[in-house]
């Protein structure tokens, strides 16, 4: 108590995980993401046998086939280290394929020049990678230049000489106020926001180029309760609108939560492709492990 005040209720054995979230971040919160069935359109992108290396030049991704559709969201399961990363790189043009094929809205990109980062958003391929820090950030730089980091070269915000500030601070103004990232103040260094105001702002930049689809690596890795929350409601809105998302995530709970349908990763290898509605924690697991069973 302070002045005579209650400024907390400690939980009790009763106090379920929403309430205690409620009591964390002062408001109401819900855990439970809330998603209609959908019924998948065309495929945006397809994967054949594709063979990526990893630093040390032996395969990180052995041989993997599957498609993404619109309006869903596909889940990648597994254990880290067992090639996910090296899978979001390459498809993202990060990283080179060794072997095997990559199709976009029915087009062959594996050995185009469309395989690069900047090419790839402008097909409509947006990218959220695990480490903030080290790929999605430059934590020096005020938010309003982390805010616009990949789009620089957009016309938006090039003057004929140097950068429209004008027009990149008005960018990050919208973002901001759109996607709550607190503080709204884009002159300040990225380092001064906290992780999950940091993972907004890098979700605002490519999510406000609505793209067809998202490579999302841990969405929510270090980031609070409420940040959670608003992470994935905007997740489930995108595809809602016909997009797609590649989600790959070491919570299974998180993918529980939000895929359609669960790709299981393990060993660089896809060992189980299982739609949500059949999915158990248990397979799943055991899949995880190397043990492939039936979800």
């Amino acid at each position: 108590m302070r002045q005579g005040q209650v400024v907390a209720t400690l939980p009790t054995r009763d106090t379920t995980a929403e309430q205690l979230a409620a009591l964390m971040v002062g408001r109401p919160v819900t855990l439970r993401v809330g998603k209609t069935a959908r019924q998948p359109g065309e495929p945006l992108l397809e994967v054949t046998d594709l063979v990526v290396l990893g630093s040390l030049g032996v395969p990180r991704v052995k041989g993997v086939t599957f498609a993404v559709r619109r309006g869903e969201i596909v889940g990648v399961a597994g254990v880290a280290g067992n090639g996910q990363s090296e899978l979001l790189e390459a498809l993202a043009g990060m990283r080179a394929v060794e072997s095997g094929r990559i199709r976009w809205q029915g087009r062959d990109i594996t050995d185009t020049g469309d395989r690069t980062p900047r090419l790839m958003r402008a097909l409509g391929l947006a990218h959220v990678p695990e480490d903030r820090h080290r790929m999605g950030l430059v934590i020096p730089f005020t938010a309003r230049e982390s805010a616009i980091l990949g789009y620089h070269r957009e016309s938006t915000y090039n003057g004929t000489i140097r950068l429209n500030r004008r027009a990149v601070a008005a960018g990050f103004d919208r973002q901001a106020a759109a996607y709550d990232v607190r503080p709204g103040d884009g002159s300040l260094p990225t380092s001064a926001f906290s992780g999950g105001n940091q993972q907004k702002i890098v979700l605002a930049r490519e999510l406000d180029r609505n793209p067809d689809l998202l490579l999302v690596g841990q969405p929510t890795r270090g980031v609070d309760i409420g940040a959670i929350e608003f992470i994935h409601q905007r997740l489930v809105a995108l595809r809602d609108a016909g997009k797609a998302i590649l989600l790959v995530s070491v919570e299974l709970d998180e993918i529980l939560a939000l895929a359609d349908r669960i790709l299981v990763m393990h060993d660089g290898g896809i060992v189980g492709d299982v739609p949500r509605a059949e999915a158990t924690e248990q397979a799943l697991g055991l899949m995880m492990a190397g043990a492939v069973g039936s979800a």
